[in-house]
Parts: structure tokens; C-alpha cells; sequence
């Protein structure tokens, strides 16, 4: 996993861009991009303690944005171009709402609003019986 580039956004995150790229057959590859960034959730971006204690004791103080770009069965010759089109296309149409002002309030929110609404989803499994020999 190399990382291609490293991005500081006005609101004081930072981008990390990596290349996930894999060898497919002797003369194609998988172009994969990861753009990924650490965002740190503050008391303040809720209107009560118990939220911010809500989605901080399932996600911890840090949260982490991920997305993956990719393209299949691309020929060596082209490797190069495609992974500049894939960066190309994240960066315009994405920076934008990465870099405003309350992103990281937004997508905290967004994570709460879905623990609310899924509790389910966040629940630590019972221990099974196999788990208890």
C-alpha cells in the first residue's frame, strides 16, 4: 500500500491518498485508490453529552472517512492514465464537501443518526456457546 499523496484540506484535515493497485494477469491490473481520512469527534458537535458519549463509546474519539476507487482489467500501457482519471474525478467531485467547514460534524452526526436509527447494527454479539469452552 503506497501512499501517493497527502492532502491538507482548508478545514484542517488531512487527506491521505494510497495505492492499492494489484497485478490481475501479465499485461492488466487493477487500478485501486483508498482516499482515507482521520477525523476526531469533539463534545461539541452535539447538542447533548449523551450523544457524544453515544458514538464515542462505539467508534472511540477518532473516526476514520474511506472511500476506494477502482478500475479492473486495465492494460499496462494505460495503468498510469486511469489512476490520474480516478484521482482527478475524486478530487473534483468530492474535495469540496470534504474540505467544508463542518465535515467532521456532519459525518459524526450522520454515524449517530444511524446508531439512533440501527441499534442492531452496533450491539455487541452475545458470546456464542463455543465461546465459552
Amino acid at each position: 500500500m503506497e501512499s501517493i499523496e497527502t492532502l491538507p484540506l482548508p478545514n484542517g484535515l488531512i487527506l491521505t491518498i494510497r495505492d492499492l493497485s494489484k497485478r490481475i494477469a501479465q499485461d492488466t491490473v487493477k487500478v485501486e485508490l483508498s482516499f482515507q481520512m482521520k477525523v476526531k469527534v469533539l463534545e461539541s458537535f452535539f447538542s447533548s453529552r449523551e450523544d457524544y458519549l453515544q458514538l464515542t463509546g462505539i467508534f472511540g474519539n477518532e473516526l476514520t472517512y474511506e472511500r476506494k476507487m477502482e478500475r479492473s482489467f486495465v492494460s499496462d500501457p494505460e495503468e498510469s492514465s486511469v489512476r490520474a482519471d480516478l484521482m482527478e474525478t475524486f478530487k473534483n467531485n468530492s474535495l469540496p464537501y470534504l474540505s467544508s467547514p463542518n465535515f467532521a460534524q456532519k459525518m459524526a452526526l450522520s454515524l449517530l443518526k444511524d446508531i439512533q436509527k440501527n441499534p442492531f447494527k452496533y450491539r455487541t454479539p452475545p458470546p456464542s456457546d463455543s465461546d465459552e469452552e
